[in-house]
């Protein structure tokens, strides 16, 4: 039976509301902490089941640049640890930090998908568990608003390629106060079409299914981001030649984001 690893990215959120004019570079730190629970069904041919459970740690630097538009976005790998349990080994992790992602954010505040820009080979071998670390979140909403958004985000390259189409239904929920400073509250709920390829060490795999999750948020009044948790389960299906049959997967995992101060 394959070992597949769903590294797919979790959904999290920044409020990214600014005003007219040229503004400064904004950078913060943050933690990312995921777990992640997979369950490979195999029992239809004879393989049985396997469980994995691990969970990541990353440090990041984000840097926010007033540009034309919209704001450049760059995201950089400080360091990344899993634990003993962890597929991805560590000298990967080790290699990944100082990776750098890039993506432009517009007016909007909608950014385009997180892309590697080549500084660390290791990068691109990490990005879903960053992929969705920027969704887009409505600039200048108003507590009770509520909106939706469709994204297509492809993480990978080649033959291990996912793309993961999500709609998002986004609502400004109530303000609150963030230790120390006020927030509004975002809660989202979205769902997704999952479809791509694996390599496994039977051969290619095709992988296809759904995916659902909600999540909660805190961003400042500035549009700072102040942290939030989220949830996502996935339904998956995979199939090549070593079953005669799709082999069902099963991931669900959560992931807590904390502004570093």
């Amino acid at each position: 039976m394959p070992t597949f690893h769903a590294a797919l990215g979790a959904l999290a959120t920044v409020a990214l509301a600014w005003p007219g004019g040229r503004l400064a570079p904004i950078t913060t730190k943050y933690r990312v902490d995921q777990s992640l629970t997979q369950e490979v069904d195999g029992t239809a041919g004879g393989a049985g089941k396997q469980v994995l459970q691990f969970s990541t740690s990353t440090f990041v630097t984000v840097t926010l640049t007033d540009s034309a538009g919209g704001r450049t976005l760059r995201v950089v790998i400080d360091s990344m640890k899993g634990d003993s349990a962890s597929p991805i080994p560590p000298a990967v992790m080790d290699s990944a930090r100082g990776g750098e992602f890039r993506a432009f954010l517009d007016r909007s505040g909608k950014p385009s998908p997180l892309t590697p820009t080549g500084t660390s080979p290791a990068a691109s071998q990490v990005q879903g568990l960053l992929s969705d670390f920027f969704p887009w979140v409505r600039a200048g909403f108003k507590v009770g608003e509520a909106w939706a958004d469709t994204t297509v985000n492809v993480s990978g390259a080649g033959a291990d390629t996912v793309t993961v189409r999500r709609v998002t239904n986004y609502k400004a929920a109530a303000g609150e106060r963030r230790s120390p400073a006020k927030a509004v509250k975002i809660t989202a709920a979205h769902t997704s079409a999952v479809a791509g390829n694996q390599p496994t060490p039977q051969g290619p795999a095709k992988i296809e299914g759904t995916a659902s999750g909600t999540g909660t948020y805190f961003v400042s009044p500035d549009g700072r981001y102040l942290g939030g948790e989220w949830q996502l389960r996935s339904a998956l299906q995979l199939s090549g030649a070593f079953s005669k049959a799709p082999v069902p997967i099963t991931v669900t995992q959560t992931t807590k984001v904390t502004a570093v101060r």
